[in-house]
């Protein structure tokens, strides 16, 4: 651990809000405003501190092939919108989405832009602070979390990493006559189990980061 972690931490302000997107890049674009490949959100996961230090966990995942913006935004607002900080990792990611949608949504684009304010990286956090040999050389999530809380892991869940969760919804938003009421439910149930493991992570990350901070 390199000296500075604590007060890196500091950018934390009570009540946080620890959230992950799950997208889809389509070559095709078939909602308004989209262009090809671009990554827009059509689930999220979102653990959500009370003033008790509680966490509350919220998700949303689309239904169908219309546009999940309108529907994705207002939910994601009213879930972080106690939250001082948003806590994320690789925070362009999260932003770029919350931009996009606030061009594509006037009406809902003020809250959008305030949610993207208030976004805080832990990757740099990390990058800059802590280093484990089992990092393997890589400051990816996937990398991180086994070194930093080996308790949680990816390796028995159906769905392990954000490539196959896009090509995933990809086909349950799309190819949904292709496939049975037991294997889209199974799917859904799936794609939240993978999404949720992110923010919980995240959870636990913070977590492990402030022990170090204060050893």
């Amino acid at each position: 651990m390199e000296p500075g972690l604590a007060v890196a931490l500091r950018d934390l302000e009570p009540p946080l809000a620890f959230l992950d997107f799950e997208t889809v890049g389509l070559p095709i674009p078939v909602w308004n405003g989209c262009h090809p490949y671009d990554a827009v959100p059509v689930q999220f996961s979102c653990h959500v501190e009370d003033a008790g230090d509680r966490l509350t966990h919220h998700e949303w995942l689309a239904e169908g092939a219309g546009d999940p913006r309108p529907a994705l935004a207002e939910r994601l607002i009213r879930a972080c919108g106690s939250a001082r900080s948003i806590v994320v990792y690789y925070a362009a990611f999260e932003r770029e989405c919350l931009l996009r949608m606030a061009d594509a949504l006037p009406a809902l684009a003020g809250p959008l832009r305030s949610l993207a304010d208030r976004l805080v990286d832990l990757l740099p956090v990390v990058r800059n602070h802590v280093y484990h040999p089992a990092f393997g050389g890589s400051f990816s999530l996937k990398s991180v979390l086994p070194a930093m809380v080996p308790e949680l892991s990816y390796d028995a869940l159906p769905i392990g990493d954000g490539q196959t969760a896009s090509l995933e919804l990809e086909r349950l938003l799309f190819q949904e006559a292709e496939m049975t009421p037991e294997g889209r439910a199974q799917l859904r149930e799936d794609l939240l189990r993978y999404c949720q493991q992110d923010t919980w992570g995240l959870v636990k990350l913070l977590e492990r980061l402030r022990l170090l901070a204060r050893s």
